[in-house]
């Protein structure tokens, strides 16, 4: 078949001189499509099927003896995959269009992308409120407080008034039993019994105190009377009368003389009553049961 493009006549599709598609007879119409793509994509064909070359050729030694005599059209690109290019005068300017058109493209995203940037920006700025950072200079102001008014101290004096009781004395109780005594005397004219008559300072040697003295001071005078009560209270009356609360026994030294009285009752003579002491007292006779009961008849004074 004939090249076309450098006249020379092989077998195959392509030429294995200037690479270029061999025609059978007539023109192939993508010949035209090959033939103005030379200067720019005119591709490097692998060794041809039926023409093989020895071991001792080299691909440079082939490519050399297949360059044709004449100027040719440059060799095409090694790439051999890929869209052809489209026919039209002047090569493939596309590339060219590509790049200009994505730098083009990629300008506007970039303006278009600052643009919202700057308007997000002022956005965010306009609705974020603006902190300020100030540092606060504190300026401690040390007053010193007057001083306080003097304390006025008030003295409150309370003059209480304290009753002081003094010491209940043997004359007090003394004189508080003769008035229970008083309140409940009945001077009938019956007889009873004298059983202690004694003043302050009396001296008895027929009887002794507490502590075992002869000498009866008003303490010891209402002892003995607390004593003959404890023992004659339960079944007569005890009483404690001064010398002159009766009739019969009026003297000078009346209003001294502390005399505890017992009324058994039923004693209506002097001889009943001195029946009685004999009675109580068995062991005593003469002036020793006289000192220690004598009768007694319960007249007014």
């Amino acid at each position: 078949m004939l090249c076309n493009s450098c006249g020379t006549t092989g077998t195959g599709t392509f030429c294995a001189r200037c690479g270029a598609r061999l025609s059978p007879g007539e023109a192939d119409p993508n010949d035209v499509f090959w033939a103005d793509d030379q200067p720019t994509s005119v591709q490097h064909p692998a060794a041809p099927p039926d023409q093989p070359h020895g071991p001792e050729s080299g691909w440079d030694d082939w490519l050399v003896s297949r360059q044709p005599a004449e100027t040719t059209p440059a060799p095409m690109s090694p790439v051999a995959s890929g869209p052809p290019a489209p026919s039209g005068g002047g090569g493939p300017h596309w590339p060219v269009f590509v790049a200009v058109g994505a730098v083009a493209a990629m300008v506007l995203v970039l303006g278009g992308a600052a643009a919202w940037w700057a308007s997000t920006r002022d956005d965010t700025s306009a609705a974020a409120p603006t902190t300020s950072t100030a540092t606060a200079v504190v300026t401690t102001v040390t007053s010193t407080a007057p001083p306080p008014p003097p304390t006025t101290t008030v003295t409150t004096t309370a003059t209480s008034t304290s009753t002081t009781t003094a010491p209940v004395t043997a004359a007090d109780q003394l004189g508080d039993l003769r008035d229970q005594s008083l309140g409940q005397l009945v001077t009938d004219d019956s007889w009873a019994l004298s059983l202690s008559a004694k003043q302050d300072g009396t001296r008895d040697e027929r009887q002794t105190t507490r502590s075992g003295s002869h000498v009866f001071r008003l303490q010891d005078i209402l002892e003995l009377h607390d004593d003959l009560d404890s023992v004659y209270s339960g079944y007569t009356s005890v009483y404690l009368l001064k010398a002159e609360d009766l009739g019969s026994t009026k003297g000078p030294d009346g209003d001294k003389i502390w005399m505890t009285i017992v009324d058994p009752g039923g004693l209506s003579s002097r001889a009943d009553a001195q029946a009685w002491c004999d009675s109580e007292f068995p062991w005593l006779t003469g002036d020793d049961l006289t000192n220690t009961c004598y009768p007694r008849q319960l007249t007014s004074p």
